[in-house]
């Protein structure tokens, strides 16, 4: 027994003496503290007005259907007349039905070009949730320090911030400030719904013998509050997102009155089953993305979550298991069950003929949306329920690289906004449209710089959505600084 004891202890020793090593290496490295200096203040006020003229046009786009023709061309008339300098000397086209796409033509043809996205439209306001808006929500309304409204998030932010950006670039031509790269800007009109916009630029570009360094979209941001471990702001810049899957669960029952009802109806069998997805969610795991992100924001937070990290070949379990309890950090490591569509009967003493459920998976790398088809049927396990996908599946992107000129201007960039950020990779766990832009661009990335807290995240896609004026600047005076070292690499 004592030589085992010792043997015990000798082991426990080692185990101490890895752990701690590891862990006093688990430091930043000198990249990721260097920054460009502090971004220009720009004139707030006009700023905010110009975005929200924008946000007073409602670019709705409904299920399965892009805005109307008549807001699309009335937000693009809105724009050719705030952007002058923009519309008269950059070239500019209307692409499909209403995506804009401008070129601004660099100096050197034989570099690869850069592509800026965004999206003109918008989601729309869930009926009887107008009343609790603090204010109207395509109102526009600039008011305690915020400008209000549908857009001020996600994504028309995008679209006035590049705008703004490369309004004020032009005006630098004359004094000699022309890109060496060429600069697209790529704004989609159905980027909420289907994301056919996208497409369509792309294969104008394609046409025409263009390939891109690198794509920009939105996706991510500079959040506070909400990872684990470190009060600090964090700028996650999206190398990849999550693909999207929804699977229809479909039970036909017999119909007839609800005073005889069988042993289970058809909604009875039908919830039996989307209980069983949410009680057997695939398995958790750290993929590139999300792995890549603890390496560089872990560095960075509290010594109890350092040491976590550090040694995740001994503490990946509980790092799981801890992540697994709060719905943000849960999306980030696994492929999610989201029950979002139930139907039955049209009458409640009514059976059922039929009944049928939307089941919305966010697939994580590494699995496919054949792989989700697979765990569906292995857990429903019942023959009465058919099974199939809704709609076309897309895969996960690609990540992208961590290291490129591309993703350290952009990091450094992120550092002269928010001096204090720590800065790393992340996954996005939503769709965007950059999606499309996998084996187009040589690398992707997605980063919109606004800051959002906990209540924030929320409010996208919500009910009183709304940007600070003041951080909306700030957003400008980043896509300037960006573009300008973007277009100079």
């Amino acid at each position: 027994m004592k030589k085992i004891a010792i043997a015990l202890g000798a082991l426990l020793l080692v185990l101490v003496v890895v752990v701690t090593v590891r862990t006093i290496r688990f430091v930043p490295s000198p990249s990721d503290t260097t920054g460009v200096g502090p971004l220009p203040s720009e004139n707030d006020s006009i700023l905010a007005e110009h975005l929200a003229g924008a946000i007073r046009i409602p670019t709705v786009s409904y299920q399965d259907s892009a805005p109307q023709r008549a807001a699309l061309t009335a937000l693009h008339a809105y724009l050719a007349r705030i952007f002058p300098h923009t519309h008269s000397t950059l070239a500019h086209e209307r692409v499909g039905d209403a995506n804009l796409l401008f070129t601004w033509a660099g100096t050197d043809t034989s570099l690869e070009p850069i592509v800026m996205m965004s999206h003109l439209d918008v989601v729309p306001v869930e009926p009887g949730s107008e009343r609790d808006w603090t204010h109207r929500p395509f109102s526009g309304d600039i008011a305690d320090g915020f400008i209000w409204g549908r857009g001020s998030l996600d994504d028309k932010v995008g679209v006035l911030s590049l705008l703004e950006a490369v309004e004020a670039l032009e005006a630098l031509v004359a004094e000699g400030v022309h890109p060496r790269r060429t600069v697209y800007l790529a704004f989609a009109d159905d980027e909420e719904v289907i994301g056919r916009g996208a497409t369509d630029i792309i294969a104008v570009l394609r046409s025409r013998g263009v390939h891109p360094v690198v794509a920009i979209d939105e996706g991510s941001a500079v959040v506070r509050g909400v990872i684990p471990g470190t009060s600090r702001p964090v700028g996650l810049i999206g190398i990849s997102e999550k693909g999207y899957a929804s699977v229809e669960l479909t039970v036909q029952g017999t119909g007839g009155h609800s005073s005889m009802p069988p042993t289970q109806t058809a909604v009875g069998a039908l919830a039996h089953a989307i209980d069983q997805l949410e009680t057997h969610p695939m398995r958790a795991r750290l993929d590139d993305g999300t792995a890549a992100m603890f390496d560089r924001v872990g560095r960075r937070m509290v010594l109890s979550s350092r040491i976590a990290l550090a040694n995740l070949w001994l503490t990946r379990p509980l790092v799981l298991s801890k992540m697994s309890r709060s719905p943000t950090t849960n999306a980030a490591i696994r492929t999610t069950t989201a029950p979002t569509v139930i139907q039955g009967s049209q009458k409640d003493n009514v059976l059922p003929i039929r009944a049928r459920a939307i089941v919305n998976f966010r697939i994580i790398p590494g699995e496919t949306p054949e792989i989700v088809l697979r765990h569906v049927r292995e857990i429903v396990d019942d023959s009465r329920v058919a099974i199939a996908f809704a709609g076309s599946p897309t895969p996960p992107s690609p990540a992208s690289s961590t290291s490129s000129p591309s993703y350290l201007i952009i990091a450094r960039t992120i550092r002269a906004l928010e001096p204090d950020a720590i800065v790393g990779p992340s996954l996005v766990l939503q769709a965007t449209d950059s999606r499309h832009y996998g084996g187009f661009a040589r690398d992707v990335y997605r980063f919109l710089p606004v800051p959002l807290g906990p209540a924030d995240l929320a409010r996208i896609h919500g009910t009183n959505e709304r940007v600070g004026v003041h951080d909306y600047a700030r957003c400008v005076a980043f896509m300037t600084q960006l573009i300008r070292d973007l277009s100079a690499q």
